[in-house]
């Protein structure tokens, strides 16, 4: 072996079988962070330069102690979020199909076709995520100051952390994968936090905690969601629940068949052209 090292200093490997099943768990994580780990990335960037204007945004009614305010501008600002949140889910589940394509390609087509299905959503989840974070400092900031504000509060407000949590554990992937409107998706996404509820529950953790670090963290939390952000918590909750949204709706069934559709019809374009006569 020479000082660099030739293709022909190193044994094939077994390679990977057409039919093998894919890893699970932390393995599979690793996998999809060493491989897919650039688009995931400048994804997340994407993702956060499409939230700053809603954090700037609530963040000026929470200077001035007025709710509404808030819930205004999660409102206005989450027509700009759901989009950029749509694009991050994207990038995440076709890494989890193993889906082959040019990020910036893929990313930039499927922004454009999720940009209209995402708005309500992304006013949805900003306006509730906004209301859990007040509740949660209310809370707080009345303990804090020597009141508690009472079991049956803790009790909602954690209630309404998880629940919601669970529900967008499974509407975002709905959003990004299946064109049909907002309640149906918000029908099938409560009907499948009942059927596969450990799984929704775990998703729902997995959000709280890692954002209820970033939050505590300020504004340290900022680099955080910079480097881990919205890439590392997307794809967590979304390994989770992925095989239960393919189990319901056949994701990459349909797809496959799409792309053999479309497969035959080039080759029947390209036959057809080979057989045209030259004038």
């Amino acid at each position: 072996m020479g000082l660099f090292p030739s293709a022909n200093d190193f044994k094939a490997g077994k390679g990977v079988e057409k039919d093998a099943p894919r890893k699970t768990g932390i393995g599979r994580f690793f996998e999809l962070v060493g491989r897919d780990m650039n688009g995931m990335f400048l994804a997340n960037l994407l993702t956060c330069i499409g939230f700053a204007p809603v954090i700037c945004l609530v963040y000026i009614g929470f200077l001035q102690n007025s709710l509404p305010v808030m819930l205004g501008s999660a409102a206005v600002g989450g027509l700009l979020a759901g989009p950029a949140l749509a694009g991050m889910y994207d990038t995440v589940l076709r890494a989890l199909r193993d889906e082959a394509g040019y990020w910036w390609v893929t990313y930039r087509k499927a922004f454009k076709r999720n940009f209209k299905a995402s708005l309500v959503p992304g006013v949805l989840y900003t306006v509730v995520v906004t209301l859990q974070i007040f509740l949660v400092y209310f809370c707080f900031n009345m303990l804090y100051h020597g009141t508690n504000v009472g079991v049956p509060l803790w009790v909602a407000t954690v209630l309404n952390l998880v629940l919601f949590q669970m529900l967008f554990a499974y509407m975002w992937p709905q959003v990004v994968l299946l064109d049909q409107p907002l309640s149906l998706t918000l029908k099938n996404s409560i009907n499948c936090m009942i059927a596969f509820l450990p799984h929704a529950l775990a998703a729902a953790i997995v959000q709280v905690l890692f954002w209820g670090v970033v939050i505590l963290c300020m504004p340290l939390g900022l680099f955080l969601m910079l480097i881990f952000g919205f890439w590392f918590v997307t794809e967590v909750s979304c390994q989770i629940v992925y095989g239960d949204i393919d189990r319901v709706f056949h994701i990459e069934e349909n797809i496959r068949k799409m792309k053999d559709a479309e497969l035959e019809a080039a080759l029947k374009e390209d036959y057809a052209d080979d057989d045209t006569p030259e004038e």
